[in-house]
Parts: C-alpha cells; structure tokens; sequence
C-alpha cells in the first residue's frame, strides 16, 4: 500500500469531555468564591494543555515510516518500515519491534489505543495491517 499523503492519527479520545467539565469546574468555583483567582489561573493553563493535546499528532504514518509522539514535548520516535522485525497486536496496544538506527539494538514501540477514539484506533490499524502484514506475529 502506497500513501500518497502522510496519514496523521489523533489521541482525541476523551479531550473534550475533560474540557468540559473543567469549563464548568472553574465557573462553578468563581461562582462560589471570585477572589480565588489562582482557581481560575489553573484552570485556564489546564484548559490551554488540553487544547494542545486536542491537536497534537499521536501516529503520523508515511510512505516508508512511521513517526510516534508519545507526549506533548518535542519526542518524537520514527521508525523506518524496513528496521522493523515484528508487530504484535493486543486489545490496547501495538508493539513494533525494530532495529535502532543508532546503537543496533531491538527495540520496542508501545503504541497506546486507549488513546484513540474509535474510528482513530480502525484506521490506525487497517493502515499498519495492511503496510504491515509480512511482519504481523501471529
């Protein structure tokens, strides 16, 4: 399989129900004491996190890797599709073991679904299954 475009996954599952209740959180609490600004100073950095968080790429797929951006900073790990040796599939997560371009050393990719919501975590799979298939354990 052939993608034209770099395919981006999103971990969205969840970031806009915390949103919410944090939303109501913070006007609940200025409504009970307004000169607890420090509430509401916390709440709108939390709020500003989750907004990140909303659109930050989890997986971007390639033509000829794949890149996984565990956390909000600067950590990206890409993984060139001929390095890998395996992927194994579990209900909540992926492991792809590859060869570390740096040392020669097998390594582990952890790749969390619980992270995604439904049809990130289908599409995340039906690409990695079918660019994938020579090197799924069964």
């Amino acid at each position: 399989m052939k993608l034209e475009k770099p395919k981006k996954i999103y971990a969205r599952r969840f970031v806009i129900l915390r949103l919410i209740i944090l939303i109501v959180a913070a006007i609940f609490l200025y409504e009970i004491d307004p000169d607890l600004w420090i509430n509401f100073v916390v709440f709108i950095f939390v709020i500003s996190v989750l907004i990140i968080r909303y659109f930050m790429v989890y997986v971007t797929i390639y033509e000829n890797s794949i890149t996984f951006r565990p956390i909000m900073i600067d950590s990206n790990i890409n993984v060139p599709f001929d390095l890998i040796k395996s992927i194994k599939y579990e209900p909540k997560k992926v492991f792809i073991n590859y060869i570390d371009e740096l040392d020669g050393k097998e390594s582990t990719l952890t790749i969390s679904l619980e992270k995604l919501d439904g049809n990130s975590k289908t599409e995340l799979l039906d690409i990695l299954k079918t660019v994938l298939k020579d090197k799924t354990l069964l």
